[in-house]
């Protein structure tokens, strides 16, 4: 019985080993030309992953082009350290006739603040000093001022700019007057174009610009001016300069005339109303202001049988004539004339009388020769009586005559 079940179950291995050896088993396709398939990979490339979009667009973007870019300035607060070394060591300066303030501290306050007007206008900026101290310990009056053009020369710059505020003797007396080197008319339209701006914002009577023989200007080798802005002497004026505020417009101003002055002389565009809006809340009136404060004049010379006359004519932003006044004259080219025809005439009796009718036109300007420059002080009839005892032309307070 057991031998059968052992016979059984071995011939069923053996049906079951020969069914799975008949089988078919699993073999590639042929194709037509005899080959192969094989099965497809499937290769998927992962792509890297997208980089953030760079923030280059907008860095490189600029709100406004600078103007001033390449151009170097030296700015020196007139003065230094009254509070510490007055009566001590030269310093200079006034005082408020109702704050006690120093001119120095007023100076320096406006000169920080012009600064940064400047820069964002593209400016490169020395100072001659930025705290109120000397700008030299030890030095005497000499060396004080000498150290400022030296600065300004040493460094290179385009512009020396030097900010002073006045005093005189009536306490009602405030203008604005800008000084440039005397026999430097290249600094004329610097000159004219600040006091016409400081003047504007300030809303103090304008005296323009007029020659100056201070020290300080006449060691500059560049473009200078010396701003004296207003008058520490004029009570309601020493109120407003003890305010930041008030110091801030002044800076404000200052720049404008400094950049209206590129504009004469460089035609440069500038959008002033971008770049003052960074650091101010009224930028949205300075384009206005500095189109209606610009100064542009030209020397006009008209030569005719009794002589040459100078004309002076001043334009506004958009090159309109605002002005026109006669600010010399010379008889000199009629003399030489004359005299040389009168020699070659061998004694021609027309050609005396002609020589005196030419003196008496000297006669008529004082004898001899007027310079273009002789009549530019003469200023409005409101200026006129504003200054009355203080004369623009003829500073008496002992500041302006012994302070630069």
């Amino acid at each position: 019985m057991q031998m059968w079940k052992v016979v059984l179950s071995g011939a069923i291995l053996l049906a079951a080993f020969a069914v799975f050896l008949q089988m078919p088993q699993p073999t590639p396709a042929p194709l037509a030309h005899g080959k192969m398939v094989e099965l497809a990979r499937l290769d998927v490339d992962v792509p890297a992953p997208v980089a953030a979009p760079s923030r280059a667009p907008i860095s490189a973007y600029e709100t406004v082009r600078k103007p001033l870019d390449g151009i170097r300035i030296c700015i020196d607060p007139g003065h230094g350290g009254q509070e510490k070394w007055d009566k001590i060591l030269y310093t200079g300066g006034t005082r408020g006739v109702v704050t006690g303030q120093t001119e120095s501290d007023v100076n320096l306050r406006v000169a920080l603040i012009l600064r940064h007007y400047l820069e964002a206008a593209g400016a490169d900026v020395v100072m001659t000093r930025t705290t109120d101290e000397r700008c030299t310990n030890c030095g005497t009056k000499q060396d004080e001022l000498d150290f400022r053009p030296n600065l300004a020369n040493s460094t290179h710059s385009d512009l020396f700019i030097s900010i002073h505020h006045n005093e005189a003797p009536d306490r009602s007396t405030n203008y604005t007057l800008v000084f440039y080197p005397s026999g430097a008319h290249s600094s004329a339209p610097l000159a004219d174009n600040i006091a016409s701006a400081v003047s504007r914002y300030l809303g103090t009577t304008c005296a323009g610009a007029k020659p100056g023989n201070y020290r300080i200007l006449k060691k500059a080798t560049m473009p200078t001016a010396l701003v004296e802005a207003s008058f520490m002497s004029n009570p309601e004026e020493d109120l407003r300069l003890a305010s930041l505020a008030y110091n801030k417009l002044e800076a404000k101003a200052i720049a404008t005339g400094i950049l209206n002055y590129f504009r004469v002389t460089r035609n440069i565009s500038v959008d002033f109303t971008s770049i003052f809006a960074p650091l101010d809340e009224q930028a949205e009136a300075a384009q206005a202001i500095a189109d209606a404060t610009i100064v542009r004049k030209e020397l006009i010379e008209k030569r005719s049988l009794f002589g040459r006359r100078y004309m002076e004519v001043t334009y506004d932003a958009t090159g309109r004539v605002i002005s026109r006044r006669e600010v010399g004259s010379s008889s000199e080219s009629v003399e030489k004339k004359t005299k040389s025809v009168a020699s070659s005439s061998k004694g021609s009796k027309k050609f005396p009388s002609a020589v005196k009718t030419t003196g008496k036109s000297s006669k008529a300007t004082g004898g001899k020769d007027v310079k273009p420059s002789s009549k530019t002080g003469t200023k409005s009839k409101a200026v006129g009586e504003t200054a009355k005892k203080t004369s623009p032309s003829q500073k008496s307070s002992s500041k302006s005559k012994n302070k630069k």
